[in-house]
């Protein structure tokens, strides 16, 4: 007999929660938020009555963008940065770069003026980043803190270092501390309502990623853990586990430490919780009732877990392809810059959706900026799946339009070779799938792109390892190779636009796809045109 979870999975998960567009059309129908309005969340969630410590300016520079990649890091082991202390400047850098605010629109038009590191829709940024320092550093005493981004701040929620029922709870060692990244609901849910939950998912998977570059560019290594113990989390960070929740955890350590193994569960029975509990105050703007977005906080409930699970097979979720003829692959290698090369700051503070209207430019680029936009895309992570980092649960298809030497036509990013390569996959009829993203995306001229990324994921086996985390799980994968392409796209010179506005059926039938494989992503890359939106650097 089924349980009530798996009914509730089963109905709401499979029929519903896998749908694209259509499923956006249908919730439209029954009404959204309105912005600018009462409805209308504030951009950064602020806390009353806690100490609250202004960090210090953050480095303008602070190390290559591509040191939490495997192979770099193999091919220059002499030069891998490593960080022996979490200090206060260094937990600048690591806050600012990852979720900071790089730049802000000014003008008459300005309707989302506040741009942090990672895209998000219409700039609301659900997400919500918490340190946890597992030692002091500088005059921050060990204990919890809230990253408030537009004073580059951090509010004490909980004194003392990470206790032991959080370190079980969700597998993690916290050699130098925890990042913790939750969805605040309310900030997306309270115009797309139920479809909020992917918008939510996708991008703490595109933090979690930006983090991931940014503690490797420091000298920090990440696990990303999916799995854990919601309510220990929750309870230990101070969320409400219905209107905001724990998304991941991140594991820190030293680079120059062997990444932490992931502690299994059940090992030994969870002691109790010695922590107290905290009620932190914060404003709470809005007035749209929560139950707008009941379906969201339906399926989150069911995809709630009590520790660490066992370690998947990354194998289940990728296609078996045969390989294409030699005259078919488009090798990714290639000269690019050496350690130090490609600095990260730079890259973010580049890194664009094209503005509100994205009109590409029409040249071709060479393929080689394309190919260094690419070429790390699928590289292991380590993360809570298995022992040793693994490839991302997801596959990227690239359909190239417009660079130099290369005839359009639909790829599948290989990372079985070294160094990956593009398969050309049998001729396909792709100009309507990109007539249908200029009619579903109007505000991007996808025709004068230089390539469109599409990233998909077995759904079910997303179901049977994760079960209803599952969603979560796999789109949070998707957000980490999107982050990686929209950074090194920008390193490139190139803008990358996200979006979820496409025809789930007919990008399956272009690249070949059965129903178990869905696209969870599409990334539009090209050049920017210049535009009269001001958009000036924040510098410090």
């Amino acid at each position: 007999m089924r349980s009530a979870i798996d009914e509730l999975h089963g109905s709401v998960g499979l029929r519903f929660w896998w749908r694209t567009f259509e499923g956006v059309q249908d919730l439209f129908a029954e009404g959204h938020g309105e912005e600018g309005g009462p409805d209308d969340p504030l951009p950064v969630k602020t806390y009353r009555g806690l100490p609250r410590h202004v960090l210090p300016e953050p480095a303008r520079r602070i190390g290559d963008a591509r040191w939490s990649f495997e192979a770099f890091r193999d091919a220059h082991p002499q030069a891998v940065p490593t960080l022996d202390v979490l200090d206060q400047r260094a937990l600048s850098a690591l806050l600012y770069w990852t979720y900071g605010i790089g730049r802000i629109e000014l003008g008459p038009h300005a309707v989302w003026p506040y741009h942090r590191m990672v895209a998000s829709a219409r700039c609301f940024h659900p997400v919500e980043l918490y340190v946890w320092l597992a030692r002091p550093a500088g005059d921050l005493p060990a204990g919890c803190y809230h990253y408030n981004p537009a004073h580059h701040s951090v509010t004490l929620l909980r004194e003392g270092g990470v206790p032991d029922a959080v370190r079980l709870g969700a597998g993690v060692r916290a050699e130098s501390g925890l990042l913790v990244a939750s969805a605040w609901f309310r900030k997306t849910a309270f115009r797309y309502r139920d479809y909020a939950y992917r918008l939510c998912a996708q991008e703490a998977g595109m933090t979690v990623g930006n983090a991931l570059l940014t503690g490797a560019a420091l000298g920090l290594r990440g696990r990303v853990h999916y799995r854990f113990d919601d309510a220990v989390v929750n309870r230990a960070v101070g969320l409400d586990g219905k209107e905001e929740t724990a998304f991941a955890v991140l594991d820190l350590s030293p680079a120059d430490e062997a990444a932490p193994a992931p502690v299994r569960f059940p090992q030994q029975p969870l002691p109790p919780c010695e922590f107290p509990d905290i009620h932190p105050v914060h404003v709470q703007p809005g007035r749209t009732p929560d139950g707008a977005w009941s379906g969201l906080t339906a399926l989150d409930l069911a995809a709630r877990l009590t520790g660490p699970g066992a370690p998947v097979a990354p194998g289940a979720f990728h296609l078996p392809v045969e390989t294409p003829a030699p005259e078919g692959v488009l090798g990714l290698a290639g000269p690019e810059p050496g350690a130090g090369g490609v600095d990260l700051a730079a890259a973010l503070r580049a890194r664009d959706s094209g503005g509100r209207m994205f009109l590409p430019d029409a040249r071709p680029v060479p393929f080689e900026r394309l190919a260094s936009a690419l070429r790390y895309a699928l590289e292991p992570v380590a993360s809570d799946h298995t022992e040793a980092p693994c490839r991302p649960l997801v596959e990227a298809y690239v359909l190239v339009l417009g660079t130099e030497g290369v005839s359009p036509g639909l790829h599948r990013l290989d990372a079985t070779t070294a160094p990956p390569a593009l398969l050309r996959l049998p001729a396909r009829g792709w100009r309507a799938v990109v007539d249908m993203l200029c009619d579903r995306t109007p505000a991007v001229n996808a025709a004068k792109a230089d390539a469109l990324v599409f990233l998909t994921a077995d759904r079910l086996a997303g179901e049977r390892w994760f079960g209803a985390r599952g969603y979560r799980v796999l789109h949070q994968e998707a957000g980490i190779v999107a982050q990686r392409v929209s950074v090194l796209a920008a390193a490139a010179g190139l803008s990358a636009r996200i979006t979820n506005g496409y025809h789930d059926g007919m990008v399956r039938d272009l690249i070949g796809l059965d129903a178990a494989h869905v696209p969870v992503f599409t990334l539009i890359v090209g050049r920017r045109r210049p535009t009269a939106q001001y958009e000036p650097q924040l510098t410090w």
